[in-house]
């Protein structure tokens, strides 16, 4: 394939779940694509994460470890990746989640992909884990209500999603970005600390003229939220409280208006959303008042 020479910047952020997180750098330098270099960042885990490295990629010059003094939340710590990779004259940063698997010729396709269709920005077709059940074949997004929704979730591949599509909205669990995204608008908004970041990431860069690709023949495979825990309370904090900001920064005011009675409604039932809630109102962005350490 062409454009083998461009340099690709891998971050893996890892927290707390470092066996998965080396799994998954290790899947990274099996790739058919050689120009690849592996920003491996830790969010403070205090997990087995540096004596894994030691042992399994001893003297590896392909691999970049970091390893941050306090947790940063997905914002800060792809922050700290995106940035050494562009440092280092990447010419593409590829966001991908600890908890996934990429097939050997999932960065080849996905870098030739984005330069055929002259996408700065491409999602791959996500399995979930060990499976070919559809985690992510493009995505919908309602604004109306600040909700994404996975195309094909759940579905068994029959090659349904098998067409590239432009794509208004993507998910961060693999995302390829080209340098010259992040040098006109900028790198994730650390407000979010996790949980719509990818949205908003994509929203400015669509509204500055990048096209977003999806690639179906590229394929990860994605042990669903494994760091923080589908259906948690800090799930339910963050997306809640977060939703909110994303209309704040770009929608009109009656939606965040309809967004605030929601969480208000459902704020004797769920005490994250009280708490989300407050936080919105009062500023309180970034880890917010769920995380304390």
């Amino acid at each position: 394939m062409k454009n083998v020479e461009e340099k690709v910047g891998v971050v893996i952020l890892n927290y707390k779940v470092a066996k998965l997180a080396i799994k998954a750098v290790d899947s990274i330098l099996k790739s058919s694509y050689k120009n690849i270099h592996v920003y491996l960042i830790d969010n403070n885990s205090n997990d087995e994460l540096e004596e894994l490295v030691e042992k399994e990629f001893k003297d590896h010059t392909h691999i970049t470890s970091l390893f941050l003094k306090d947790n940063t939340g997905y914002t800060g710590g792809n922050n700290v990746g995106i940035k050494a990779a562009l440092k280092d004259g990447c010419d593409w940063v590829l966001l991908f989640n600890p908890d996934a698997i990429v097939e050997k010729n999932t960065i080849e396709i996905m870098v030739e992909r984005a330069n055929a269709t002259n996408a700065q920005i491409v999602n791959p077709k996500i399995y979930f884990a060990h499976s070919k059940i559809i985690w992510f074949a493009g995505k919908e997004f309602d604004r109306l209500n600040v909700l994404g929704h996975h195309i094909g979730v759940d579905e068994e591949d029959n090659g349904k999603y098998d067409q590239e599509e432009e794509l208004e909205d993507g998910t961060g669990c693999a995302l390829l970005i080209q340098n010259a995204v992040f040098e006109k608008i900028g790198y994730l908004d650390e407000q979010y600390f996790l949980y719509y970041e990818e949205s908003d990431f994509i929203y400015r860069a669509r509204q500055s003229g990048f096209k977003v690709m999806y690639i179906p023949r590229a394929i990860v495979y994605h042990d669903n939220a494994k760091s923080t825990g589908l259906g948690s309370p800090l799930q339910d904090y963050f997306i809640t409280r977060n939703r909110m900001l994303f209309a704040k920064k770009f929608l009109p005011v009656r939606t965040q208006f309809a967004l605030i009675r929601e969480a208000l409604r459902t704020s004797l039932k769920y005490s994250t959303r009280r708490l989300a809630l407050k936080d919105y109102i009062t500023g309180n962005f970034g880890k917010g008042s769920f995380i304390k350490d």
